[in-house]
């Protein structure tokens, strides 16, 4: 639920109301808005239920888990997700600065310890690579705008520079997390689930070529400034800002692909893709930040049950 309501959120509140908004009538504008909040909405409900569900699963002792990685991963969890229902449903005004800040910083701690947390254990190699590029683009994004906001205020002339490397390294890292996981996901092709799979993952990712391809058309110059509002991309040149169709396509493939499959564990992650791809990179809404810790979360329990499979080998 929370999944296929983020991707709602992405669709009518990022594309669909920015990109047509004075082509809508104002009815039209008026319930495509109604949709978008109720979107919003459910999608940071049902991730902080689900978020609180597997924050109770990594505190318990049947994780595997040392005492102080569970104890880490429950402080600063529980922590988290009050303040963070806090700032979603208080009006912006009576958010201050210095609490946005210190949510994103807590945000990004909790994720190094649920990333840590999968490493723990021995998993497969392409899980833990999946980890690792995760941790790397949520922590580039981090310190990419720890640095545009320091340097800003220092007047250091290398601030931007160092600033964008940061960003541009961890945008490489969040397309690349689609392919890790694709390396561990194995579609049965000879059965049944797999022949349908393989379709229904090559129909996705010809909707979001299209998909691209048919914004590119409706909004011409615009598509980099409204790619970058949707999912936070914009290491391409803005000439080639529909390049960015291909690895997208291939991560919504993977995802309907993993999602199909009939191992739990790799549901999962199809879940946890689903979550990534649909907060976008390094996001700074609260809405947006939930469903990344989620992603992660879940992408940290498979970790944890492929390590205690092969252990159990």
């Amino acid at each position: 639920m929370a999944g296929v309501a983020a991707l709602a959120d992405l669709l009518i509140n990022h594309v669909l109301i920015p990109s047509g908004s004075d082509a809508w009538s104002s009815g039209a504008l008026t319930r495509l808005d109604g949709a978008g909040s109720f979107a919003r909405n459910l999608s940071v409900v049902s991730a902080l239920v689900a978020l609180s569900f597997c924050l109770g699963s990594f505190s318990s002792p049947k994780s595997g888990l040392p005492f102080p990685a569970r104890a880490g991963i429950a402080s600063l969890g529980w922590v988290f997700v009050p303040i963070i229902t806090m700032m979603t449903f208080l009006p912006r005004g009576m958010t201050r600065v210095e609490l946005v800040l210190a949510t994103v910083g807590l945000a990004h701690a909790l994720i190094l310890l649920l990333v840590l947390a999968g490493l723990h254990r021995r998993s497969t190699p392409a899980v833990a690579i999946a980890l690792a590029l995760t941790l790397v683009a949520t922590f580039s994004g981090f310190l990419s705008m720890v640095v545009g906001l320091v340097g800003g205020r220092r007047f250091w002339e290398h601030s931007d520079r160092l600033s964008n490397a940061f960003r541009w390294s961890g945008e490489l890292a969040y397309l690349a997390v689609p392919l890790a996981i694709a390396l561990a996901v194995a579609i049965p092709w000879r059965e049944t689930r797999g022949k349908v799979a393989l379709p229904l993952s090559a129909v996705a990712a010809g909707l979001v070529a299209a998909g691209m391809a048919l914004w590119r058309r409706a909004v011409g110059p615009d598509l980099p400034d409204l790619l970058y509002g949707a999912v936070r991309l914009d290491f391409l040149p803005e000439d080639r800002f529909i390049l960015y169709a291909i690895p997208l396509a291939i991560g919504w493939a993977v995802t309907v692909g993993a999602m199909l499959s009939k191992d739990p564990a790799r549901r999962q992650m199809g879940a946890a893709l689903l979550l990534l791809l649909s907060a976008g990179y390094a996001p700074r809404t609260p809405s947006g930040l939930i469903v990344t810790v989620l992603s992660v979360a879940l992408l940290a329990r498979v970790g944890i049950a492929c390590a205690q499979r092969r252990r159990a080998r």
